[in-house]
């Protein structure tokens, strides 16, 4: 007979996870790069390098360093870019995936490096903001790490989810280590900026797809 258990809190990044964005960051990407006199790159490649930061992102593609004044010129570039797109859509099917894992008894919440303004607006305009129990972005200078980010996450998630299990679902191997370093289980998705292969690195088990991540995090909770 099965044992009891609680069904874990899931904590998922944004860009490259449920925002269905990941050609407008190559082209962003792509954007800092011309801004740096240099050639487009195709998806592979973007994700073969893929840093949290876009002025280290460059500096990996083009295997140098960047001035203080390439890095702005890079970083402005690519936000330019983004300003100027209509808002992306959630990946196909997320909302209903979303929907029906808050009836099994889990929740959900958005943890981002992205700036919080502006995410928050991308997310109650897609009306989606009461699925997740926070939102949080980034609201002072561009950071690499979601390590002290997720940190403070979860101190407030505490307060409403008691010691439920959480998990970290996101596309980056920063994603991996930050949960690691907080005592969060971390999924990998594979649909993401971050080349499937370098997450397997990790040593933990990547998911393909979003519907995957969700399940291999309620097993987690499962046998935790």
């Amino acid at each position: 007979m099965p044992r009891n258990f609680s069904r874990p809190h899931l904590v998922w990044g944004w860009r490259g996870t449920l925002a269905d964005d990941v050609q407008d960051q190559v082209d962003a990407v792509n954007e800092a790069l011309t801004a740096l006199d240099a050639q487009p790159v195709d998806l592979d490649t973007v994700r073969r390098h893929f840093a949290t930061s876009v002025p280290a992102l460059c500096a990996a593609i083009l295997g140098r360093a960047l001035t203080d004044r390439e890095r702005t010129r890079a970083s402005v570039a690519f936000e330019t870019y983004h300003s100027r797109r209509p808002p992306v859509q959630l990946m196909p099917g997320t909302k209903d995936l979303l929907t029906r894992l808050i009836r099994s008894g889990c929740s959900h919440s958005v943890l981002s490096l992205s700036a919080h303004a502006c995410l928050t607006q991308h997310i109650s305009g897609l009306g989606v903001a009461s699925l997740f129990l926070r939102v949080d972005g980034r609201t002072g200078p561009s950071s690499r790490s979601k390590k002290q980010p997720l940190a403070k996450h979860v101190k407030m998630l505490r307060q409403s989810i008691g010691d439920r299990p959480i998990v970290l679902i996101g596309d980056t191997v920063d994603d991996v280590r930050a949960a690691l370093a907080n005592q969060v289980h971390p999924v990998p998705y594979a649909g993401g900026l971050t080349h499937p292969d370098i997450l397997r690195s990790s040593g933990v088990p990547v998911a393909e797809t979003l519907a995957e991540a969700a399940a291999l995090a309620v097993a987690h909770a499962h046998t935790a």
